[in-house]
């Protein structure tokens, strides 16, 4: 049935579709109009319902109650809330960190070992008291704080404690120190106090710290350089450095460091440096002592340049570095003056030379002023016992045995009469070191040959000479250590037992025992090694001696290898040589029949000669069955029999 038709017999009562009863619903205009009367109803009776006032009357009031609780556990919420933030404003208002202080006062100025004066205050100025409270005063190991004042105690060389235990609410407090600095001049040192603490009622601990710098005016440690205002160009000036301490307490583990300027070249000091050419150990210096140090260099630059040598006393702390106490310098102008002289050794200003060496001195003199200089005369002083004056060789010049001078003056070289601006001349002249050196006692060792040439006019003085006229040059040359070393052969040896023929036979085995000598004369030489080699059909037989010698042999080169180690002076003069010996054989084939057979190849010897730091290298040539130094063995017991 479609819906139009369906709608025509719902209303038609003749329709066979069942009629049924309307639902009730608030859109009805008859339940509408129920509903408002009963409202004017409830009204009339003031708000109760007829027949139903009880139970409206129970629900209000339990909704009442509802209410009453609720709001009493609102309030107590509002009260525990509220107690709460009074209690940490309370407690925020007993304690606050920014309100404890600590400083340090005294005088940021001292003097190096004398008494300074510093006060530490603390103050708490929060409610609740401050518990355990200790302060730590650190400080470098330039200040040495009194413990007898101010209840210091030592921690160690760079802290001391101070034990407070409480600070009350509102409390404060102050401690004075007393200490002495010891430190270089114009050195900074810094006091800073530490201070813990825990705020009373609680296991929390704070820190707060303060910081005074301190500037040191005097040293107790006092550096003196003594040189020259002015110096010559090319000339040698000699230093001294005094290290004094004038302090009251001791200082050990120092150091003193020098440095130069450039144009300065270090010729030497006493005692000597133990790192490079300018740091020197001190070692201790106690209250009111002093040590020295002499020291000479030479120094270059044009006129009026400024040299100057800076002095450090020092100590180096583990792991902190350097802690310097004292400084220093001095200045020295270079000085240029119209006459000029300088002088060289086989073309060299400083060297090391050699026994039975053959010296060319070349002296260059010039006047480098813009007048003529009149009368010069130039004198030339070698004064050493290594020297053959007896060889001395001169082409012009007078030389006096007296004085070990060589003097030339205008009869000799008549451009000394005038020497005219630029003009210039040299002098040559051969002096030989001795063949054989002296030594007689332990001090016979470490020769040098120094050597100072003089120029001078009548008509020139220089203010940094004083009241001198002359002008020097001066040239060390220091003797390398004669070492000698002897490749010997026997048969017949006084220590080690040979066997076999002799003369060597053509199959049969013989052996020798080989020694090696070396003979040191002026130095003391280290890390002296000696090598050789055995020829093929040389075998080494194992015996030594003396048997704990250092002594070894490589039977897949053939090479003999002694570690002598260090050698003294005069070993083989006035100590006996250093010497080893071993044993070798031959067994000669028939194409050796007939001539005398190689025992052992060349050796060589190598070390270092302590004094001039030269390298020394010695050769021997090889040794045969030629054994001239066994006195007890024929003439003819060398050459090999068929």
């Amino acid at each position: 049935m479609s819906l139009e038709k369906t709608g025509e017999a719902l209303y038609d009562p003749k329709s066979g579709i069942e009629k049924r009863e309307h639902g009730k619903s608030v859109f009805d205009i008859e339940e509408k109009i129920k509903s408002d009367k009963e409202q004017e109803r409830f009204k009339e009776n003031k708000g109760g319902w007829s027949g139903g006032s009880n139970i409206i009357e129970e629900e209000k009031r339990g909704r009442k109650k509802i209410m009453l609780i609720g709001g009493a556990v609102l309030g107590a919420i509002l009260l525990i809330v509220l107690t709460a933030v009074v209690v940490i404003k309370i407690r925020q208002n007993a304690f606050s960190q920014s309100r404890v202080v600590l400083t340090i006062e005294g005088n940021m100025e001292a003097k190096s070992s004398e008494n300074a004066f510093y006060v530490i205050k603390y103050e708490n100025n929060n409610r609740t008291a401050l518990k355990d409270v200790e302060i730590v005063l650190n400080h470098s190991e330039n200040f040495y704080p009194d413990e007898k004042k101010g209840g210091l105690s030592k921690s160690s060389d760079r802290s001391s404690k101070i034990t407070i235990g409480e600070i009350k609410g509102k409390g404060k407090g102050e401690i004075e120190i007393e200490g002495k600095f010891y430190a270089a001049e114009n050195y900074t040192i810094y006091l800073r106090p530490v201070m813990s603490y825990k705020p009373g009622g609680s296991s929390s601990e704070y820190k707060l710290e303060s910081q005074i710098g301190v500037k040191i005016m005097t040293s107790p440690l006092e550096i003196e350089i003594i040189a020259p205002k002015e110096a010559l160009d090319e000339s040698t000036v000699e230093y001294e450095i005094r290290c004094r301490n004038k302090g009251d307490i001791s200082f050990d583990n120092l150091n003193l460091r020098l440095e130069y300027s450039d144009g300065f070249i270090f010729q030497g000091a006493t005692p000597s440096p133990v790192e490079g050419n300018n740091i020197w150990y001190l070692g201790e210096i106690s209250s009111g002592t002093e040590k020295n140090i002499k020291m000479k260099g030479k120094i270059e630059g044009d006129n009026f340049d400024v040299k100057s040598i800076k002095a450090t006393i020092y100590r180096n702390e583990s792991g902190s570095g350097e802690s310097v106490f004292g400084k220093a310098e001095s200045i020295t102008k270079v000085v240029v003056p119209p006459l000029a002289i300088i002088h060289k050794i086989n073309g060299q200003s400083f060297l090391n030379v050699n026994a039975g060496e053959n010296l060319k001195y070349k002296i260059d003199y010039a006047n480098v002023g813009d007048t003529g200089l009149r009368d010069v005369i130039i004198k030339a002083s070698i004064d050493s016992p290594i020297i053959d004056y007896s060889k001395l060789s001169l082409r012009s010049g007078a030389y006096e045995s007296r004085t070990k001078t060589i003097t030339w003056k205008a009869n000799d070289i008549p451009q000394l009469k005038i020497l005219e601006p630029g003009s210039r001349g040299s002098i040559e002249f051969d002096l030989p070191v001795k063949e054989k050196i002296n030594v007689e006692n332990e001090a016979d060792k470490n020769f040098v040959i120094e050597s100072v040439v003089t120029i001078d006019s009548s008509d020139v003085a220089f203010h940094s000479l004083g009241a001198a006229k002359n002008i020097s040059n001066r040239v060390v040359a220091k003797l390398n250590s004669k070492v000698i070393l002897d490749q010997l052969a026997f048969y017949n040896d006084l220590n080690i037992e040979n066997f076999g023929p002799i003369p060597p036979e053509v199959g049969k085995e013989t052996s020798y025992v080989i020694h090696w000598k070396i003979t040191n004369v002026s130095n003391d030489i280290s890390n002296v090694e000696v090598k050789g080699y055995l020829p093929t059909w040389t075998r080494w037989k194992g015996k030594i001696f003396p048997e704990n010698e250092n002594i070894s042999f490589n039977e897949r080169t053939n090479e003999i290898f002694w570690n002598a180690g260090k050698l003294k002076s005069a070993t083989g003069i006035l100590y006996d040589s250093k010497e080893v010996s071993f044993q070798v054989s031959v067994v000669p084939e028939i194409n050796q029949a007939k001539r005398e057979i190689i025992l052992v190849s060349k050796a060589m010897l190598n070390a270092k000669d302590d004094f001039t730091g030269e390298s020394i290298s010695k050769e021997i040539g090889e040794k045969s069955s030629r054994i001239t130094e066994d006195k007890e063995l024929d003439d003819g017991g060398y050459m090999v029999k068929e």
